[in-house]
């Protein structure tokens, strides 16, 4: 889908959880085969006490990321599958590392091509992996220190 619109990243507000609990399941019905029965309540459930950035095409959501600040964690970043390849999972990225105290980490299930070649292209690299889980996933952390502003050098 093309658009000739900006792209805007802004703070997720309770109203929105309806859209976004609808781009958290058709995203993951879609691209998470291993996710077993998505329900849409998923969303309030796994984003609790996150701090959530939405991104806003063409006056719609079409995308958000979540991030666990105390420990500067990732851990949703989805995308309406309609509004791939527009470059929205980039600009949430680079909000939350003007956000961040510390690189983000995040984990990414290793089946999941597609995100793990995004992230790669974005600077972050395999820190860590499961052994045991299923799904089985890597832990990533970004290296751009460059792109963090409130990033301090321990």
């Amino acid at each position: 889908m093309q658009s000739d619109k900006k792209i805007l990243v802004l703070p997720a507000k309770t109203a929105d959880n309806a859209q976004l609990a609808k781009i958290y399941l058709h995203s993951r019905q879609e691209t998470f085969a291993w996710v077993k029965h998505p329900h849409l309540s998923d969303f309030e459930r796994d984003s609790k006490d996150e701090l959530i950035l939405k991104a806003v095409l063409n006056n719609k959501i079409v995308g958000f990321i979540s991030l666990y600040q105390q420990d500067n964690f990732i851990h949703l970043l989805f995308i309406d599958p309609a509004y791939m390849h527009l470059g929205i999972g980039s600009q949430l990225l680079a909000q939350i590392r003007q956000i961040a105290t510390d690189l983000v980490t995040l984990k990414c299930v290793r089946k999941n091509t597609n995100a793990l070649a995004f992230y790669k292209a974005q600077g972050f690299k395999i820190i860590g992996k499961s052994l045991w889980e299923s799904p089985a996933y890597y832990t990533l952390q970004d290296t751009k220190k460059e792109d963090y502003p409130l990033y301090k050098v321990q």
